[in-house]
C-alpha cells in the first residue's frame, strides 16, 4: 500500500514538472516576443529617421540651389538676363524680346557656369548675325555678393572679348532699383539707363519709340540732342500716345557712367 502511494506520489510530481515547465515556456515565449517587437519597431524609428533626415537636407539643397543671387543681362539687341545662384550656376534665363527668345532657344545654358555660359550665349548670338565688328554689347551685373563683382566683371569682359574681340564692349554693375525699374518697362537695364540718357535731352522721345532700337543707336542720338541737334531719326522715336519711363531713384547716371565698376570700351 504504501509503495503504491509512493508511484502515485511520483506521478503528480511529474505532473507539477510539467505545469511549470509549460508556464516558463509561455512565459519565455512572451518575453521573447515583446523583445522581437521593440527590436523591429527600433529599427523602423532609425529608418524613419533617417529618411526624413535625407527628405529635409533634399529640400534644404535645393532651395539653396535654386535661389537667386545675381542677374546677368546681356542686350546686343537680343536682350536676355541670366539668374546665377550663390554657386554661380544659371538656374533660370528670360527674354525680353522676341530676339532674345530665338537665341535661348538654341543656346542650352542651364546649369552651367556664368563665364561658359557667356561663351555659348555669344557664339550663338554671332551665329545668328546680331554682332557686327562695330556693334556695342552691353552687359550688366547685379549681385547680391558684392564682394566678387569686379571679378565677375573681369571675367565676362574677357569671355565676351575673346568671342568678339572687334566689337565694344561696356560691363557695369547696376543697383536693384535699377533693375526692378527695368523690368517694369521689359526692357533690360543697359537699354532702360540708355533710354533714361535719351529721355532727359529729347522730350519728345517714348520708351515705346526707342523700345526696338539697340543701345549704340539710343547713345548716337543722345550725343546728337546734347549737341543741340534734331533729326528725322529721333523723331521716329516719339510716339505721343505712349507714356514715358518715370525716372527711378538712382536710375539717372551722369556722363554715361552707370554707377559701380565700369569696364570695356566705354560708351558711345
Amino acid at each position: 500500500m504504501d509503495e503504491l502511494k509512493k508511484v502515485f506520489d511520483d506521478i503528480r510530481a511529474e505532473d507539477g514538472l510539467k505545469t511549470a515547465t509549460a508556464e516558463f515556456l509561455e512565459t519565455e515565449m512572451n518575453r521573447r516576443g515583446l523583445k522581437q517587437n521593440r527590436t523591429v519597431f527600433r529599427r523602423f524609428s532609425v529608418a524613419f529617421a533617417s529618411a526624413a533626415v535625407l527628405l529635409f537636407s533634399g529640400m534644404f539643397a535645393y532651395r539653396i540651389y535654386f535661389t537667386p543671387v545675381t542677374y546677368i543681362d546681356v542686350d546686343v539687341n537680343p536682350s536676355i538676363e541670366m539668374i546665377l545662384n550663390r554657386f554661380d550656376r544659371v538656374i533660370d534665363t528670360y527674354a525680353y524680346n522676341a530676339d532674345g527668345e530665338v537665341i535661348l532657344d538654341k543656346a542650352d545654358i542651364r546649369h552651367k557656369n556664368y563665364s561658359e555660359a557667356i561663351g555659348i550665349l555669344f557664339d550663338v548670338i554671332a551665329q545668328n548675325g546680331y554682332v557686327l565688328d562695330d556693334s556695342l554689347i552691353s552687359v550688366t551685373l547685379q549681385s547680391e555678393g558684392r564682394g566678387k563683382e569686379n571679378i565677375m566683371l573681369s571675367d565676362i569682359e574677357s569671355t565676351v572679348r575673346q568671342h568678339h574681340g572687334t566689337a565694344q564692349i561696356e560691363c557695369f554693375t547696376i543697383g536693384g532699383h535699377v533693375r526692378d525699374a527695368a523690368h517694369c518697362l521689359n526692357l533690360s537695364p543697359a537699354k532702360y539707363l540708355a533710354i533714361q540718357d535719351l529721355l532727359n535731352v529729347d522730350p519728345t522721345a517714348t520708351v515705346d519709340g526707342c523700345r526696338n532700337h539697340t543701345i549704340g543707336e539710343l547713345k548716337e542720338l543722345t550725343e546728337h540732342h546734347s549737341d543741340g541737334h534734331h533729326d528725322a531719326v529721333s523723331e521716329g522715336m516719339a510716339d505721343p500716345g505712349a507714356q514715358k519711363a518715370e525716372e527711378s531713384e538712382g536710375g539717372h547716371h551722369a556722363g554715361g557712367n552707370h554707377g559701380g565698376s565700369h569696364h570695356g570700351e566705354g560708351h558711345r
